[in-house]
């Protein structure tokens, strides 16, 4: 058993991210898969601070709220930065993929799949576009977002594009943002412990069927 515990429904949601970038540095964690009828008991144990999910324990810390245990984890794996500026732009991005899943998010939830297919062919491409021109200002879009390494921008991208774009509309890419599919190879090429997860874990139960 890890030290570090892992607390998340058994999908992909807002722990993914979480469980891609331990899996990127290659830091064994327990997935604890709280299921949906323990919930309510979970809920009230006290476990989660805020009352939701994800939790993560790390370090005698019982952490809450996915972006703050990110920035947490980057920053204990030496992938953050000190540099106000790099924060800036690491941060803003950050805040790009929050708009887009708070957005895409009502569609999965009520199954709206005209909604959907709407978004992926009027606002998808404009915010693919938008990333590719972030990542292109860094090493003509060579490398990582910001700086030489990987940060939780990185991370936060990539686990929105690649669990619920990239795997239902690979042209989408091709056509909108050639060097931001590059760069998701890229990342997991540069860490066999994350290839070897994405390539056998188990599919989510939410994601877009187009």
């Amino acid at each position: 058993m890890s030290d570090i515990v892992v607390h998340y429904f058994d999908l992909y949601g807002r722990a993914e991210v979480i469980r891609i970038l331990l899996h990127y540095v290659g830091v064994p964690f327990t997935d604890h898969r709280v299921q949906f009828s323990e919930w309510p008991e979970v809920k009230v144990s006290g476990l989660a601070e805020f009352g939701q999910l994800p939790v993560v324990d790390i370090d005698g810390l019982r952490l809450a709220q996915t972006r703050s245990i990110v920035r947490y984890l980057c920053q204990k794996y030496n992938l953050y930065t000190s540099n106000p500026q790099d924060i800036y732009w690491i941060e803003s991005l950050c805040d790009l993929i929050d708009d887009m899943q708070m957005y895409i998010a009502n569609f999965f939830w009520t199954k709206d799949e005209e909604g959907l297919k709407k978004t992926f062919s009027d606002k998808i491409p404009d915010w693919l576009q938008k990333i590719e021109a972030r990542l292109e200002r860094n090493n003509a879009g060579q490398g990582f977002f910001v700086g030489d390494h990987p940060t939780n921008a990185d991370f936060f991208v990539f686990s929105f594009l690649y669990n619920y774009i990239l795997v239902e509309s690979p042209d989408i890419f091709d056509l909108n943002a050639p060097k931001v599919k590059q760069w998701m190879t890229r990342l997991i090429e540069s860490s066999q412990s994350l290839k070897t997860y994405l390539e056998t874990r188990v599919p989510s139960s939410y994601y877009y069927k187009g």
